[in-house]
Order: C-alpha cells, then sequence, then structure tokens
C-alpha cells in the first residue's frame, strides 16, 4: 500500500498552507481500504480528497487517507458511475462533452466526488444531491452497501457521511441530455465568472462561512470592513470578502485565528453566529 510521511500539507489541500502531514495513504481498491481501517480501529483517522475544504494544521497526528486511485468512470447512456477519487471538474467537463447537463454548476469546484458528496457542494442554486442516485458506502463495520438518494440525509452543505463514519466509494448519477456546446458554453461562462469573482489567483479552500436565513456571510464581512485583514500571511480576500486566502506561507493557526476575529467581529456588530462551511484538522 502507498505511504508517505511527513509530506507537505501544500501538496495534498487547496489552501497550500505551511506545514508536514505525519502519514498519508493510497489504498488502490477497496480490499486494501478494509484492511487499512481495520488496522486504524480506535485511531485517529481522515479521508480526504482534494483537500479543497480542509484547513490541515500540522499538529493533526491522525493518518489521512486519500482515495485518488478510486477514479473509475463509467458511462451507460445518461446513467454515469464514477469513483470517490474522481475530480469533480474534469468529471463535469466529460460529461459535458457527451451532451449530459445537470453539473454546469459543479465545473468550478476545485474537488472530487467523494468530498462533493460529504459536504453536498453546491454552487449556483444547485446541489450536487440534486443529481444524485445512489452512493456505495462502507459502513461503519466496514461492509459494502448502497444508499440510496433518500437515505444519504443531505441538506445545505450536510450529508450523512458528515455523522457516520462511511466513506464513500463511488457513486451514480443520472443526468439528462442537452445540447453539447450549449452546455460547454454555460460551463465556460461560469468558470470565467468564478475568475471575476473569486480570488483565484491565490490558493484558498473557498467559502469559509456557510450562508445563513435572510443574510450572505460575505456582505456581512465586507460590511464590517473586513476585506484586507490578515493574519500572518492569511488574508480576508478583498475580492470575496467569503474568502480566506493563502498570501504566500500562511499556516493553519493563521487561518483559525483569522476566522475567530471575523467571527467575533460579525457577532458584535450583526448579532449573528457565522457557520464554518471549511472543516479544521488538528
Amino acid at each position: 500500500m502507498e505511504k508517505i510521511s511527513n509530506a507537505l500539507i501544500k501538496d495534498y489541500t487547496t489552501y497550500k498552507l505551511d506545514g508536514f502531514i505525519k502519514e498519508i495513504v493510497f489504498p488502490k481498491d477497496v480490499l486494501e481500504l478494509k484492511e487499512l481501517l481495520e488496522s486504524l480501529k480506535g485511531k485517529k483517522y481522515k479521508i480526504i480528497g482534494n483537500g479543497s475544504n480542509l484547513i490541515l494544521d500540522e499538529s493533526y497526528d491522525g493518518v489521512l487517507i486519500n482515495l485518488k486511485y478510486f477514479n473509475n468512470i463509467e458511462f451507460n447512456d445518461n446513467i454515469v458511475k464514477v469513483g470517490a477519487g474522481y475530480s469533480l471538474p474534469k468529471f463535469a467537463l466529460e460529461c459535458a462533452n457527451k451532451g449530459l447537463s445537470g453539473l454546469v454548476f459543479a465545473a468550478g469546484i476545485p474537488g472530487t466526488i467523494g468530498g462533493a458528496i460529504y459536504m453536498n457542494a453546491g454552487a449556483y442554486g444547485k446541489e450536487i444531491s440534486d443529481i444524485l442516485e445512489s452512493v456505495t458506502v462502507l459502513d461503519d463495520n466496514l461492509n459494502v452497501k448502497v444508499l440510496t438518494k433518500n437515505e444519504l440525509e443531505t441538506s445545505y452543505r450536510d450529508s450523512i457521511f458528515k455523522h457516520t463514519n462511511y466513506v464513500c466509494l463511488e457513486a451514480i448519477f443520472c443526468l439528462e441530455y442537452g445540447d453539447k456546446e450549449t452546455i460547454l458554453k454555460e460551463i465556460r461562462e461560469i468558470i470565467e465568472t468564478r475568475k471575476a469573482k473569486q480570488p483565484l489567483e491565490y490558493p484558498s479552500a473557498g467559502s469559509v462561512f456557510k450562508n445563513g436565513e435572510g443574510y450572505s456571510a460575505g456582505r456581512l464581512i465586507e460590511k464590517a470592513g473586513l476585506k484586507g485583514t490578515r493574519v500572518g500571511d492569511a488574508e480576508v480576500s478583498l475580492k470575496h470578502a467569503n474568502f480566506i486566502v493563502n498570501r504566500g506561507n500562511a499556516k493553519a493557526l493563521d487561518v483559525i485565528n483569522l476566522i475567530d476575529i471575523i467571527k467575533k467581529k460579525i457577532k458584535e456588530e450583526d448579532n449573528v453566529d457565522l457557520i464554518l462551511e471549511q472543516e479544521i484538522l488538528k
């Protein structure tokens, strides 16, 4: 089984934070994954995808498990089976090239299929659960089982995976046929919109806080005058206030301290308790 000790955090997360990972493991199939999880019972570990929603501190002393080898893809008309480690933007583009619509919103989300399902990722009013049919998982007893869409307990940026030890192995999506050129044009437009509105020129992990009932987290942060606020090399983006960017050699603690500053300020000014969308691992 492939393993790396003292790997650079910046190689496995989109924040590109300073520091080292104690150990990261890359199982090649379900059998290796089951053996690994069996050996880790009672120990600290975390399944990760592209690290696109993760604040990983080098103090984390558990084992990281990366499912990059779970990258199968199989098209059967408009039904697509795809592995948890498959790139979400790549998946959206491949579906578009086959004239399959429904994934345009996901074209700019820099995660994997498993990560997207874990947090029920979404954009532009759409969520990954809108097009999911079922997910094959390893359950708490390391048995392979299939969960239907209704059993995934999805809601805004949430799913059953956040509340169990289930591991997403692969998923089945049901898409609709559309005009290939129109779908590709919509993808290009979404990517251009993201470039214009989001600070893609710096490493980040996407939206820091969830939007709430009646408010946009980004607008509250901007109204509070927090754009450009820095802790070390972590900065509230000047382009989009709900992004924290790494301006060079930010550490996890810089990001975490900046999050605390933002939450305190918004609580004082608007009496709103911002809810973190990103996950802190330390």
